[in-house]
């Protein structure tokens, strides 16, 4: 019988001991915002003015980012939040990402700005909603659209197309790292991070023209490549 009592009040104490610590159940969400230059996106009036002073506005903004992931600081691991995500300006349930619950650590994020040429293969995501709307042509390399932005510049009724993806079968696509230090414990609330787009930031430093169609024009989708990885994306974290 005392054996059993003493079993019993080991039992207890475990117990006791396990309702005290808390459990990381931490996730991340990720919202997509995008800007001019500080201002909000003009869908009207020929409002923004790039680095080549043309005025322009936004009637169309989709893009595909993939191997969205936080990298430890501390293990040699990953832990991958979602490989693919499509984001359409027009449609506000695309700009949110919910990740799975993180493990307690230290970790940047990254993600990739188009698809890698491994991934970026003609017909892979027919199930996806943006399999049609992002197709790029086969003649031009197959695959899927990086981006589509589109609007009006100069006037109402000229437009351009800026289109970014595989031209000739070449991979434009590029990492997009932030330097943002992401520490999660077992008392880490839900943490938000937004990734701004800079729109005005794809025109320059390297000096790109709105044009009516420049999926062919492998200087200018280097040069978007370039601006791209040169700030586009910033990533800024959300107060509770």
């Amino acid at each position: 019988m005392k054996n059993l009592l003493s079993v019993v009040f080991l039992a207890l104490i475990l117990i006791s001991c396990g309702s005290d610590q808390e459990i990381n159940d931490t996730k991340i969400f990720l919202n997509f915002s995008h800007n001019v230059d500080g201002n909000p996106v003009s869908t009207d009036d020929l409002s923004h003015t790039n680095l080549a002073g043309e005025n322009y506005n936004v009637l169309t903004l989709k893009y595909l980012i993939s191997d969205i992931k936080l990298i430890s600081n501390e293990k040699d691991h990953e832990k991958i939040i979602k490989d693919v995500h499509f984001v359409d300006l027009s449609d506000p349930s695309t700009v949110f990402i919910e990740s799975d619950i993180i493990e307690n650590g230290s970790y940047t994020l990254q993600f990739r700005f188009g698809l890698d040429a491994t991934t970026n293969i003609t017909n892979s995501f027919v199930n996806e909603t943006f399999h049609t709307s992002m197709s790029w042509p086969e003649m031009m390399g197959g695959g899927y659209h990086y981006m589509k932005l589109e609007g009006s510049y100069t006037n109402d009724s000229t437009f351009y197309n800026t289109h970014t993806g595989p031209t000739m079968g070449m991979d434009h696509s590029f990492l997009c790292s932030f330097d943002v230090p992401i520490n999660i414990n077992n008392s880490t609330n839900n943490l938000e991070y937004a990734i701004e787009m800079n729109i005005n930031n794809w025109y320059g430093p390297e000096i790109v023209n709105l044009e009516p169609a420049i999926m062919m024009n492998m200087p200018t989708q280097m040069n978007l490549m370039m601006n791209g990885m040169m700030g586009v994306f910033n990533l800024q974290g959300l107060l509770d």
